[in-house]
């Protein structure tokens, strides 16, 4: 009798710090996914190569470094040339579908009704493209006043009682023109209205659907726990007395006046209350993203799909978190930059159940995981490599392009440096002694600073925004923003 082919199913949050998870370093509860990590592969050094969604997205698609996949910049498209697994996949005679955010495209119309003409032709056989959380509440009126709704979800909320969906609207509108930075309070949603209820049904029905006579890659994208941090009522009462752990306190010792600059225009005026209902708030949206991750399983048990599936959990960037007083993304600091990355499946597929991978993983590394359990060709093309097999990279290099902001940082598994292109500006902190990036000790360290400059300049030397000429890094280059591609196919 000839063995069915493997089913993947790949689960990512939006925003979630690794150390989130129970067993992790904080304290929540998420007994879901740690099914996931009990029976598989868990990678405790996973990152991702930038810390904004549209570009990581792009790598785990592509295999690709963001700027060598065309997607340097949040406001971006990927270009149509650029291959995905998602293709790759297809080709190998797989269904291919999502539920959620995907954010390879920016449409004027976000994404339709979850199928638009693009997600056919980046892979997807069986496109249910959703909103993002900020992208969920706007939205354009017609000419009669009445709501144009741009994405599925929004269509939802409009045919359940268009008051909602304004009610939405003026919560989020509020929360940007007043710069809420520690906005955490419960949906002024029903609870079952939430996106990622929305999602999460999305997924299960699906799930519940998918006849087996073909292999299938499900993609289950959430859009929690990212900001606002605005739970169902349900979860945020599990949380609202909850003691969680506080964030990493930074007296900013040894570290430039710039730095905490930057910290004072995120959290300036910022009482500890207020980050303790942050993190509350939090907590309650990684709840939400676990019980699904749990109603997932549960049909892959109940439909006997376990023991032929691979699930793959993991996040396209972190969340500060008020480490640093500093909250979000697009940072060079390990709350954004480090992400969870678990691959749990029968041991025929992923080996020894429990195995806990120190070797340093990056979101680039799942296309060619996902092609080798596929049985599918690896282009050559690809710069990550597959999970099955780690490898011990000496290091790994990121970056993120806004402005002033913009910087490069190279990641090995004791120390880190950040180069802040425009500026000229450099950091430097050992992990080993330091792993909460506490202290600045560029000037103590001046040999091994050179080492890691040396590796970030070989890595930009074939930039075209001239980042390097060969020898030294040269500031104030313009960084490489849309390349060319902003059509929507």
């Amino acid at each position: 009798m000839t063995e069915k082919r493997l089913n993947i199913l790949m689960i990512m949050a939006d925003q979630f710090r690794l150390t989130t998870l129970d067993g992790m370093g904080d304290k929540i509860p998420t007994p879901n996914i740690k099914r996931i990590m009990d029976k598989g592969l868990v990678f405790t050094q996973s990152c991702c190569a930038c810390p904004l969604c549209t570009p990581s997205r792009a790598a785990l698609a592509t295999g690709k470094y963001p700027s060598r996949c065309g997607v340097p910049v949040h406001d971006a498209v990927l270009p149509p040339e650029q291959a995905t697994y998602y293709q790759a996949l297809r080709r190998a005679g797989y269904r291919v579908g999502v539920a959620g955010k995907s954010d390879l495209h920016k449409a004027d119309q976000y994404c339709g009704k979850g199928d638009m003409p693009s997600m056919y032709h980046y892979g997807f056989t069986d496109p249910f493209e959703t909103e993002g959380k900020m992208n969920s509440a706007w939205f354009k009126r017609g000419e009669d006043g009445a709501i144009r709704p741009n994405g599925p979800y929004q269509h939802y909320l409009v045919e359940r009682d268009p008051a909602r969906l304004e009610a939405l609207n003026a919560d989020y509108k509020s929360y940007m023109r007043e710069k809420r930075r520690f906005y955490a309070e419960p949906s002024v949603l029903p609870d079952e209205d939430f996106l990622d209820s929305f999602i999460g049904r999305a997924a299960c029905d699906w799930l519940e659907r998918v006849e087996d006579d073909v292999p299938w890659h499900y993609f289950v994208s959430f859009a929690g726990p990212h900001n606002p941090w605005d739970p169902p009522r349900e979860n945020y009462e599990h949380f609202k007395d909850a003691r969680l752990p506080p964030p990493i306190a930074d007296d900013f010792t040894g570290k430039p006046a710039w730095v905490k600059q930057r910290a004072a225009q995120e959290t300036g005026g910022m009482t500890a209350q207020q980050a303790l209902n942050v993190r509350r708030c939090y907590a309650a949206s990684v709840e939400v993203v676990d019980q699904w991750v749990g109603q997932l399983l549960d049909i892959l048990e109940r439909r006997g799909l376990k023991d032929n599936t691979v699930v793959i959990f993991c996040a396209d960037h972190g969340e500060m978190l008020g480490d640093h007083l500093m909250f979000q993304k697009a940072k060079p600091f390990q709350g954004s930059i480090r992400v969870p990355l678990f691959i749990s499946g029968p041991e025929r597929y992923v080996g020894k159940h429990g195995t806990v991978c120190t070797d340093l993983a990056e979101l680039r590394d799942v296309m060619p995981t996902l092609l080798e359990l596929a049985g599918a060709p690896i282009p050559e093309t690809v710069d990550g490599t597959s999970l099955l097999h780690p490898v011990e990279r000496e290091y790994l290099h990121g970056e993120h392009t806004l402005g002033e902001d913009s910087m490069h940082f190279i990641l090995t598994k004791e120390d880190k440096y950040i180069w802040y292109s425009q500026t000229g500006r450099e950091l430097y902190f050992n992990l080993r002694d330091d792993p909460h990036e506490t202290k600045n000790v560029l000037e103590e360290n001046q040999k091994r600073v050179a080492e890691l400059r040396a590796l970030l300049i070989d890595a930009l030397k074939n930039r075209e925004e001239g980042y390097t000429d060969g020898h030294t890094l040269l500031v104030g280059k313009t960084p490489v923003t849309v390349l060319q591609h902003t059509e929507v196919l």
